[in-house]
């Protein structure tokens, strides 16, 4: 009767040498240099043959008496090494047909047995001489897979280093003494040999008994063949022969594959039987490098309508293990551990693995033959099954994903319960959550990474109830906050007529003046600080508070303007007025009309020149002063033609509080404002690059006068990360400086991720900490790291996307971060490039709407940026027709804005519109150059207009 005469992905067992050929050569060589040397390291690649070549074809050899010198009387053991190599070892060698006993002293051999190997280097040794050998026997101890051995690096246990150093001294004393006949053989991946040198004496011993497993012969190949069939009763084609050599080609590392293919081709035949084994038997089958996977997929779908697919995954990660070294490496476990890992019942285990291992199938081990227990060792045939079945592949590199996200989990765990860190927050928290639901961990599987299963998971749930407990404060008091808002809108509103009327009546009744005048200026200022009113903050407004703001704006600015057509009378009266005007400036600022904001800037400046020139020792004067030319600067410097009044504004603030700071070197709010002044100037110098060097010395002038402040104090710390930011971005046009400024990105964000954690309501915080990380990812990805870019880019849009369901006028922010990621993802994944440009453009649409947005001048800089990268998009890919419609789709857009600009807006839309038009001419396609050339010469005209 006819048999199949190839093993599969498994290794060919001593009891087949009749069914092993092609490596004759090779096992003379063996039988040779194991004479010369009793410890033989059997090393090649995974896949080479290295432990058939020992099981199959130097240990019959040895039983055959062909070692000289030797006999025929061997005492074989082998092992692998696993978690407990000298374990291991005791069992194998505990055997009665190795160094134990039958009888009364079988149940306690192994006991013994490893109490002798524990006792000193000499253990096994030791163990020969208890064992008293007849003098004709030799015992030879093969460890298999020697490379789980190096999994001490991150294995659970704690002593699991010292253990290995043990196993590895009792095999090379037991080699090197000559008293008694013992001979150590190991098998090793040969990627692994670098790590012999962790273990004192080992590369020496490597170094002298190395067999490194070379490529077999075409003659060799064919041998391994032709052979089986003809010892089977069968007949092969010799054109099939060549194809499978010729499949196999150079690659040679690929044996168990080829053995697979022909297992399952013999299989084939078998069920026909037309004459010899033939082309259409292997390619019935999948051929050489679809035959596995194929093969593996159909056992697959038997085990799922078996067991279920959830149980199927489980087992095969759990003999899997890409995370204690990436190289891959098998783990095999017993029933009862696999059952326990996929909380499931031993029977289900069982199960699936007779499905995995039944006739014509080699996927798990232990062969068919033997019969389960729930103590029996379950393991992989072979890790090409790693290597080349894609379910499995993707099955490893979840495991390897789960095992370190499980591990990051535990070590916040124990950081927590010593006081070292907090509990989890979101991104981090949502993650845990998703990755609980997904993996469903169970304390079986984590105490496979470690033993911390039970605090790990009970941070997590007290995370997750924290931050449950945090949203739902937050929902009162954003309800709370609403409704107080609601009624401060409606007595806000009551106060702001009332101080109108105040303020008129106050110009007729002049002996009440003074009193009716405070008592308006009073109630505006607590109308402006109740909508958050800085003029430096003009992207964190509310949303729900939007009109509100504009409202109570154009309101507080009719009563300041009836407050400064008074005549005051005392020189506090002079003041308040003084500020009045400087109040005005910031309202105009705040609605867009610059030209009456600089001209309140002024009126105020010429009333605190004269008030400090009556009153010198008073420096609130001098400090309102200084504050007044830094916001008329600042109102300046967005006008390019205006750059030089800026700069001498600037110069005088500077001027100012530099005295002040003299004066009172300790004082917060003067060291902070003076700062202010040094990074806005530096803004506007760094734009002309002959004046680079004064722009940086601005800028560190500002970090050096905020940094011994900032941990004390959030409004220094902030404004020390906009100079940082700054800094760093000015250092970025210069090549040689690219590090130094990645640095300075990175302290502005480590100083804003504080400010956030402090502050997490702070929306402010969050959307610099965005635009900072934004700043960084596009420095990296110029840096060629697009991994680290990626990362950094995703924390910006997670705070975008979080600030914009509140505030929809950051949808500008929101498209830009999608660009940039689109753009430092392009080369590396073109389809999610795609998908985030697309975002981007609806983004963008999106803003269209919003006169508001159009007028920013972000929006067409940063609507121009995702059109010059979809035009750079590289050609020839599957995404690119898809990203040529984007552009198209794109350009026309904002054409259409751009001819809406130069037909109604303002100067400086119209100018925005214009540079972002010219910059885009010189980098479109043909088509879309038609598209806007009309366009250009329209805002032109507008542009000629306002003139």
């Amino acid at each position: 009767m006819l048999f199949n005469p190839f093993p599969g992905l498994r290794s060919f067992e001593s009891d087949e040498d009749h069914l092993f050929f092609g490596r004759e050569a090779d096992i003379d060589a063996l039988l040779s240099r194991l004479r010369a040397a009793r410890f033989l390291a059997v090393v090649g690649t995974s896949g080479s043959g290295k432990s058939s070549l020992v099981r199959s074809g130097l240990i019959p050899s040895l039983q055959s008496g062909f070692m000289a010198g030797a006999g025929s009387s061997w005492r074989i053991a082998v092992m692998r090494p696993g978690e407990d190599p000298i374990g291991n070892l005791a069992e194998v060698t505990s055997r009665a047909d190795v160094l134990g006993h039958d009888g009364e002293l079988a149940d306690t051999a192994g006991v013994l047995m490893e109490a002798t190997l524990r006792r000193g280097t000499k253990g096994l040794v030791n163990a020969v001489r208890h064992a008293r050998l007849p003098a004709d026997h030799n015992l030879l101890v093969v460890v298999d897979q020697f490379e789980e051995l190096f999994r001490f690096r991150r294995s659970r246990h704690a002593n699991s280093r010292d253990e290995a150093i043990a196993f590895v001294r009792l095999l090379l004393e037991a080699a090197a003494q000559q008293q008694y006949p013992i001979y150590i053989v190991v098998t090793m991946r040969s990627d692994f040999i670098g790590d012999c040198m962790n273990f004192p004496g080992l590369a020496e011993a490597v170094n002298t008994g190395l067999f490194l497993v070379g490529r077999m012969s075409r003659d060799g190949l064919r041998s391994a063949i032709t052979g089986p069939v003809a010892v089977a009763g069968g007949a092969i084609a010799p054109r099939l022969v060549n194809r499978v050599l010729n499949d196999l080609g150079d690659d040679q590392d690929q044996l168990p594959l080829v053995q697979h293919a022909m297992m399952r081709t013999w299989e084939h035949w078998a069920g026909h039987r037309t004459g010899a084994i033939d082309l259409a038997d292997y390619e019935a089958v999948g051929g050489f490098k679809d035959a596995l996977s194929q093969h593996a997929d159909e056992v697959y779908r038997e085990a799922v309508e078996a067991v279920d697919a959830a149980t199927v995954e489980r087992i095969f990660k759990a003999l899997s293990d890409t995370h204690s070294d990436p190289r891959g490496v098998r783990r095999p476990g017993t029933v009862a551990e696999l059952a326990e890992v996929c909380g499931r019942s031993e029977a289900d285990v069982i199960r699936i693995v007779e499905i995995f291992r039944g006739p014509g199938r080699s996927f798990l081990m232990p062969p068919r033959a033997v019969t389960l227990t729930p103590d029996s060792i379950v393991d992989l045939s072979h890790e090409s099954l790693m290597r080349c079945w894609a379910r499995l592949i993707t099955w490893a590199t979840e495991e390897a994903e789960s095992a370190d996200f499980y591990l990051r989990l535990s070590q916040a765990a124990s950081w927590f319960e010593a006081g070292k860190a907090g509990l989890w927050r979101n991104p981090e928290l949502r993650l845990a959550e998703r990755w609980r639901d997904e993996t469903q961990p169970t304390e079986a599987w984590a105490r496979r990474y470690d033993d911390k299963f039970t605090h790990a998971i009970a941070f997590l749930d007290r995370s997750l109830a924290e931050h449950q407990r945090l949203v739902d404060e937050a929902e009162r008091e954003r309800r709370a906050k609403l409704r107080r808002t609601q009624w401060t809108a409606g007595v806000l509103a009551t106060l702001l007529l009332a101080a109108v009327a105040l303020a008129v009546v106050a110009r007729r009744e002049n002996a009440r003046a003074t009193a009716n005048l405070a008592l308006a200026r009073e109630a505006v200022d607590e109308s402006l600080s109740s909508v958050d009113l800085d003029p430096s903050r003009l992207g964190a407004d509310v949303p729900a508070l939007e009109e509100l703001r504009r409202d109570l704006l154009t309101k507080a600015q009719r009563f300041y303007a009836a407050f400064g057509a008074q005549d005051p009378g005392s020189e506090q009266a002079r003041y308040d007025l003084a500020l009045a005007h400087l109040r005005l400036g910031h309202i105009s600022r705040l609605l867009q009309r610059p030209d009456d904001a600089a001209r309140e800037y002024l009126e105020a400046i010429a009333r605190l020149d004269a008030l400090a020139a009556d009153s010198p020792s008073t420096a609130a004067y001098r400090q309102s002063l200084a504050d007044a030319h830094n916001w008329l600067a600042e109102t300046y410097r967005p006008q390019p033609p205006r750059a030089g009044d800026a700069e001498r504004a600037y110069d005088r603030a500077l001027a100012l509080q530099q005295a002040l700071v003299q004066a009172e070197p300790d004082n917060v709010a003067y060291r902070r404002q003076a700062a202010r002044s040094y990074y806005n100037r530096g803004i506007l110098l760094a734009g002309t690059p002959e004046a680079s060097d004064r722009a940086e010395a601005d800028f560190r002038s500002a970090i050096e006068l905020l940094s011994p402040q900032a941990d004390a104090d959030a409004a220094s710390a902030q404004e020390l990360a906009r100079a940082v930011n700054n800094l760093a971005g000015m250092l970025t046009l210069q090549p040689a400086r690219l590090e130094e400024a990645r640095t300075l990105y990175e302290r502005a964000i480590e100083i804003d991720e504080r400010l956030v954690r402090e502050s997490p309501d702070n929306r402010e915080y969050k959307l610099e900490l965005a635009k900072f990380c934004n700043n960084l990812a596009s420095l990296l990805r110029e840096m060629g790291q697009p991994d680290v870019a990626a990362a950094r880019s995703r924390r910006a849009v997670e705070l975008i996307d979080e600030l914009a369901r509140l505030a929809p006028s950051l949808a500008v922010e929101q498209a830009d971060a999608r660009t940039l990621r689109g753009g430092i993802l392009r080369d590396q994944d073109p389809a999610a490039a795609e998908r985030d440009y697309a975002e981007a453009l609806a983004l963008f649409e999106e803003g269209l709407g919003d006169e508001r947005v159009l007028r920013l001048p972000e929006f067409h800089q940063r609507f121009g940026d995702l059109l010059l990268d979809l035009a750079a998009f590289p050609a020839r890919r599957p995404e690119s027709e898809r990203v040529r419609r984007l552009l198209e789709r794109g350009v026309a857009r904002y054409a259409d804005v751009a001819r809406a600009v130069a037909a109604r807006g303002s100067a400086a839309d119209a100018q925005a519109a214009a540079e972002t038009v010219s910059r885009l001419l010189a980098a479109l396609p043909a088509t879309e150059r038609d598209r806007l050339g009309p366009v250009l010469e329209q805002l032109g005209r507008r542009l000629e207009a306002h003139r």
